[in-house]
């Protein structure tokens, strides 16, 4: 009996002895330390800002994250003084700004209408460069991760020079210039068209999808294009891409371009995931490559239902939203009530 026990203890003990070699090998307690650290700094519920460039994503970005709602404003103006009202008139006063070349990370607090129970989520303003795509998408997939985001502000400059693509100045002394300036319009529109189509495609893998608000800026200017118009525009473009795509089966639809403007983003090793690596300088080649286009479009064929749909932003799963207003002249209310709404309602 004695050694029956002594031959199970020896074997307890074996595989005792197994269990720590193995632990120390897999990096013992420094791997658990690691483990625990691992979560991005940036992983905690999230709105973005983004959209292309000039279009005023920055100023809305510090007007929302340093400014109170009009609201209170209001509701401290009436205590006020005439001449501290003048002050103070003075300090909410929207500044122009300059192009970011990184993403601005701050705090706002929601709901703005009722302070009382509200809550503070992240806010990050990405800069609207394509060749930044890469780092995008590892930013909204690995480290705020879809799931802590609950919503996307797509910022879009509303005067018509960005909008029509007209037709060439017979007036003008130089035909080359008008041309130029004709073909800057439409590019514009192609590289707003190319960022939603990729993005869209990220967010509604999601359950129920993202919501997008579409801040229809500059909106006060008389050269203003409607905001039906840019929705309608912009399903257009997306439409063509989609069909593009799915009608050429041994080439893209054209979204690769962005590749052109990207490389910066995926030399410096960040990975942007399954479509953001497709945006990058590694889709144009390859079997990941098919494999990427493939997936695009069994995407966009499960959104217009067949190669003879046709898009609309009714189709997607997240709610999109096209409201209009201006940073410049403090006209967010609208903009302000989607933050509200989209907190409350979670």
């Amino acid at each position: 009996m004695d050694k029956v026990l002594l031959i199970l203890l020896s074997i307890l003990i074996g595989f005792i002895l197994l269990l720590i070699q193995f632990f120390l090998q897999s990096g013992g307690l420094n791997a658990i330390k690691f483990s625990s650290k691992n979560k991005s700094p940036y992983y905690k519920p999230s709105f973005i800002i983004c959209g292309p460039n000039n279009s005023g994503k920055t100023a809305l970005f510090y007007r929302l994250a340093t400014a109170e709602s009009s609201e209170q404003q209001q509701q401290q103006e009436d205590d006020e003084g005439e001449e501290e009202q003048d002050q103070k008139k003075g300090r909410a006063k929207i500044t122009t700004t300059v192009s970011s070349i990184e993403p601005n990370f701050g705090t706002v607090t929601l709901p703005i209408t009722t302070p009382s129970i509200s809550k503070p989520f992240q806010l990050v303003d990405y800069p609207g460069h394509l060749k930044y795509w890469n780092l995008f998408t590892k930013l909204i997939k690995n480290d705020i991760t879809l799931s802590n985001i609950k919503g996307i502000v797509v910022v879009i400059d509303s005067s018509s020079a960005n909008w029509t693509k007209g037709s060439t100045n017979a007036n003008t002394k130089s035909g080359s210039g008008s041309t130029s300036a004709t073909s800057s319009a439409g590019a514009e529109v192609e590289k707003l068209t190319k960022f939603l189509y990729n993005l869209l495609a990220i967010t509604e893998r999601k359950q129920n999808g993202i919501d997008f608000l579409f801040a229809v800026n500059k909106s006060d200017l008389f050269d203003s294009v409607p905001t039906h118009k840019i929705r309608s525009t912009l399903e257009v473009e997306i439409d063509k891409l989609i069909h593009n795509e799915i009608n050429n089966v041994d080439k893209t639809s054209g979204i690769d371009a962005i590749g052109e403007d990207v490389d910066e983003g995926a030399n410096d090793g960040s990975n942007g995931g399954e479509y953001g690596s497709g945006s990058g300088s590694g889709a144009g080649s390859g079997a990941g490559a098919g494999g990427y286009r493939e997936n695009m479009r069994e995407f966009w064929l499960s959104i217009i239902g067949s190669s003879e749909g046709q898009f609309t932003f009714d189709k997607l799963e997240g709610n999109m939203d096209f409201l209009s207003g201006s940073v410049l002249k403090n006209k967010i209310d609208k903009w302000e009530s989607w933050f509200d709404e989209k907190v409350v309602n979670s």
